[in-house]
């Protein structure tokens, strides 16, 4: 279990980090639902990387260009990991 995550969740089992509820499907974004595309654990997944850049960078996921968040999912990088690269990448500074 990598990064606090305790399960990966799958198409109908939901994302949940270690100690904390699961991260089910929130259909109030449009296009997190359309992205995901009824993946529950990938829907989870993704609104964990959406939630740390707004807590880091005060920007979401679909506010950088185009990237395949679905292979960071399937190689199982933590949510902080992939949002911090994908900041990094582009040009957001970290201390």
């Amino acid at each position: 279990m990598t990064g606090g995550v305790a399960s990966w969740g799958s198409e109908t089992l939901p994302f949940q980090f270690n100690g904390r509820n699961p991260i089910g499907r929130n259909d109030s974004d449009p296009t997190m639902a359309s992205y995901t595309a009824g993946h529950l654990g990938f829907h989870g997944y993704m609104r964990a990387v959406d939630a740390w850049m707004s807590r880091r960078a005060s920007i979401g996921v679909f506010d950088l260009p185009d990237r395949c968040w679905r292979d960071a999912y399937d190689d199982e990088i933590p949510p902080r990991d992939a949002a911090r690269e994908a900041l990094e990448e582009n040009g957001f500074p970290f201390d």
